[in-house]
Parts: structure tokens; sequence; C-alpha cells
């Protein structure tokens, strides 16, 4: 049974100088979660093709990972990029340098070369632990790691005992970087309080807190298709460590086929999903010849979920009805804010869920339906962005502003209504959009450029750009194109085009965003 107490109970305390709620029986750090593992060392915990790692096992692994860093001279308080695919070895690196004491800072795959040497100026890692292909994009300057090395029992052979272990609650235990409100991506802060504090969330909401949970439990088999850079996959991550679960990684992208496969292969019951993913398994041209019926949960999130959906998970998939749901966060909070499933979400068309436990809400300025900016506050918030002292999107007393409209019935259920922030979400990818339009002004021949969301079936929302040209010049839309992806994250790089003799403007002077997308032509040439 389980070493740590852990509890339901909120109470009221304090994080950082500010009030806050709080579990108030809990772990102080991710290393006391990874030893709850110990319980089920010989189950399977992970699961990538033909490679099958138990708790036990992934123990060993994340032992020799924090041995190697620390040989290599990573100190609490490091930074460790770490820049890899989804894998087995991706996980033992990031528990190995949190139970250290050192700052894991996943790196984006997707980045250009130019996002990479940003982030990496900015965080200063120690090391940057990296796969073959992406440490090709690397910096000289940074130190780097073959991630096969550094989890290699040869590479610490005499790593049999605990590592040095840290157990300070609020020291920062990751870096994740999001697109923000504005600008180019910031690495949120998130401590060791933050990642316990969500994990226990999810716990009490599924009711799998460790003293409900019996020794003999089925194990729940989760399809991870998110990458690892994400928090909605590192919070899948923890969840096992506490119930006994099973994680299955795809190999490589995200691929319905592969997708419908594994969870026909492996016995898959739950599977967590941006609204994209989903879409393209449903659309899979063979779905019904697949035996998909060990699925039970599917919970969607990372961008807005139209009742569309839903209705058609629940009509191919009928076996997760009672178990399809939807929640609400962001990276600034450190994963969930409302979560909820079922007849709970039926009985609340639009709803993202209630809010969980532990976060606290506000509407700012609500107009005459309840609506206005998204304000939270809990335990699993982000301590602000690294090298951003005094950023705004994080109060002195810890209200993280969202950026997002939305509303809040007497029951507590969270309904997000628009966007006050300029980001486009694509696929689950946090667009910004003055980011975009930064690197496009840098191009010689645009004189002017607004981004914009375009509503598209399969992504969600894609990329626009409208611009005007500098007088006498006239380039070609595959030059446009190889200027965005020479300068911007694939995802980030615009779908469509429109040239424009002007940008529509207020009376003040700003791009009139509303009206592009109002009026954007069918067909506006794709670069």
């Amino acid at each position: 049974m389980s070493h740590t107490p852990w509890s339901d109970c909120v109470v009221e305390g304090e994080v950082n100088g500010h009030p806050s709620l709080l579990y108030a029986d809990r772990p102080r750090s991710i290393g006391e979660v990874v030893r709850e593992a110990r319980r089920w060392a010989g189950r399977d915990y992970l699961v990538q093709g033909e490679r099958r790692v138990t708790f036990g096992e992934h123990e060993a692994a994340v032992r020799r990972a924090a041995h190697g860093l620390w040989e290599a001279g990573v100190r609490a308080g490091d930074r460790v990029g770490l820049f890899a695919a989804n894998s087995p070895d991706w996980v033992a690196v990031f528990f190995g340098a949190l139970q250290i004491g050192a700052i894991a800072v996943p790196y984006n795959g997707w980045w250009s070369a130019a996002d990479v040497r940003q982030a990496s100026e900015l965080v200063a890692p120690a090391v940057v632990v990296a796969d073959e292909a992406r440490a090709r994009k690397l910096p000289p300057t940074d130190r780097v790691l073959p991630i096969a090395e550094v989890t290699s029992p040869a590479a610490a052979p005499g790593a049999g005992a605990d590592p040095p272990t840290v157990t300070v609650e609020d020291a920062p235990a990751l870096i994740l970087f999001t697109a923000g409100t504005t600008g180019r991506p910031k690495g949120a802060v998130l401590s060791h309080r933050a990642l316990v504090a969500n994990l226990q969330t999810l716990l009490v909401v599924s009711r799998k807190l460790p003293h409900q949970v019996p020794d003999d439990i089925e194990p729940t088999v989760t399809l991870v298709g998110l990458p690892l850079f994400h928090i909605g996959a590192v919070q899948l991550l923890l969840v096992p460590l506490v119930t006994g679960g099973r994680i299955v990684f795809l190999e490589g992208r995200f691929d319905a086929d592969a997708a419908v496969r594994a969870v026909e292969s492996e016995g898959v019951t739950m599977l967590s999903a941006v609204p994209t993913m989903m879409a393209r398994i449903l659309r899979h041209p063979e779905l019904d010849r697949h035996d998909l019926s060990t699925l039970r949960t599917v919970v969607l999130g990372g961008a807005p979920i139209s009742r569309d959906l839903l209705d058609r998970v629940a009509a191919a998939l009928p076996n997760t009805r009672r178990g399809l749901g939807q929640t609400y966060g962001l990276t600034e909070a450190g994963g969930v804010v409302s979560t909820g499933v079922g007849i709970d979400i039926e009985a609340h068309p639009g709803c993202s869920g209630r809010l969980a436990p532990v976060v606290e809400a506000r509407i700012v300025d609500p107009d005459g339906h309840g609506a206005g900016e998204l304000l939270v506050r809990s335990p699993a918030g982000m301590d602000g962005y690294w090298g951003l002292p005094g950023d705004p999107t994080v109060s002195a007393d810890g209200w993280i502003r969202t950026g997002d409209i939305a509303r809040l019935d007497d029951d507590g259920h969270l309904y997000i209504t628009g966007r006050a922030k300029e980001i486009i979400i694509r696929g689950g990818e946090n667009v910004s959009a003055a980011a975009v339009e930064e690197a496009l002004l840098r191009h010689p021949a645009i004189a002017e450029v607004a981004v914009v969301g375009l509503p598209d079936p399969d992504l969600g929302e894609t990329v626009g750009a409208a611009i005007t040209l500098a007088p006498g010049e006239a380039p070609a839309l595959d030059d446009l194109d190889r200027w965005g992806r020479e300068n911007l994250a694939h995802f980030a790089v615009p779908a469509r085009w429109w040239i424009r003799d002007s940008l529509p403007v207020s009376d003040a002077g700003k791009v009139l965003k509303r009206e592009l997308v109002r009026s954007w032509p069918d067909r506006a040439p794709a670069g």
C-alpha cells in the first residue's frame, strides 16, 4: 500500500506567499510519486511496438538516468533539455532529472532550428539529452548527451542505489514551452507541487487515490498519441504510477491507422486526444473492421470541441458513451482546470465540465450573459515564465490570465465561449499570431501582415496570412512558403495566403481580423 498519505480533502493554504486551495495530504515531490510505483513492479508500464518496460525496469532506468546526469555534472536547479521522440527512454530521463532536483525542459520536436536556438539561449541547459535526428538542430554551444547512452545499463553500472532525491515541494521541476498570449514561445515554470497537484486532481475525480485502488485492479491501458512536450501527455505518464495502468506509445508521429491498430492489439481502454486526432480516427476507412470494444473512455481537450464530434464518437464507439468526456486546461495552469464525463457533459451542452476541486476561478468584466476573461488559481499553476520576471500573465497573488472568454454556472460548470488572446489552435498546437506576423514581416517583400485562424474540418483551425506587398514586389507563393518553413515551426507556417491591396482597419487603425476571417475567399491559394 501507499507510503505517502493522499486525500481528497481540500483546505485553505498558501503557495508562494499567496492564498490557495490545497489537498490536505499529498506527496511533496515527483520522486515520492515514482516510488509509489514499486507496488506494481512486475506489471508493464510502457509499451512501444515490440518494446515492453515493467514498472520495476522503469525505476531501474530512472536510477541509471539520474546517476548518468549526476556524473555529467548536473545538479539541483540545472536545466536538462529533452529533445527526443516519445519513448521509454524519454520517460526515464525525465523522471531521472526530476529525481536529482534538476529542471526538465522538453523541447518541441516540431520547432525550427531558430526556435531551438532561442530556447537554449533562454534556459541555458547544463546538457541537452537528444536523439540522433533532433540533435542536428541543436546549436553548437549546447552540450549534448545521446539519449540511448544516458539510459543504457552500461553507462551507469554502479547505479543500483537511489540517487539524491529532492523533496522540496516548491522547487521547479519542469519548464514547458507555450505560445503564451503574444510573441515567441515562453517557458512556463511548474514546480513539483504543481505536478503533484494536477496528478492528485486526476486521481480524485476518477476516484483512484492509492487507498481506493486494490492490488488486483485490472490495469487501464492508455494510448498516448500526444507528444511528450505537452502538459496533457506529461500528466498521462503520472497517473499509472499510482493506479498500475499501462501506457502505449505510437511509433513516430500520430497516425490514425496506427492508433486504431494499437487500440485493437493492446486492448486500449482509454484514449486522451485533441479533437483533430479523434476526427481522423473516426474517418478511418476501415474503422468498423477493427475490434475497438475495449475502449471505454475517450477524453478530448486541447482545442474547442463541437457537440457534433462528441455525438460522432458516441455513435462510432458506443462502449465509450458513459466515459466520453472533455477537459479544459492550459500549460500555465499546470494542466486540468475543469473536467466532465458522460451524463454530466450531456446534461450541460457546451460545458467543459466542473472546476477541479482545488481550482478557483474568476470572470473579469462579465457581459450580460456572464461571459468575460477567465482567471484561474490553483496549486498546479505555474510560478511564472522562465526569464520573464514580472510577466503580467500571473499576478502576485497567483491569478493566471488564461486569455479565454468563459462563463460559470452556479454548479461550477465552466463554459469556454471564445478567446481574448490571439492564439490559433491548429490540431492541438498553440500558434501565436503575433509570432507568425513577426517572422513574416522580416520578408523583404511583405509590407503588412495579419495572421488569423481559419476554420478547418480536420485541424479545427489552420493558419491564414493576409498580406500586402512592398512596392515593386511580386513574390511567388512558393517563396513565401519557403520563408515560413525556414523561420517558423511547421505547424505555424501559413496554409492559406491572401495577397491584398490593403488590410481592413478600424477607425483607430487596428486591423479588423474578424472581418478578414468572415470575408476570406473560399479558394484563397494555399502555400
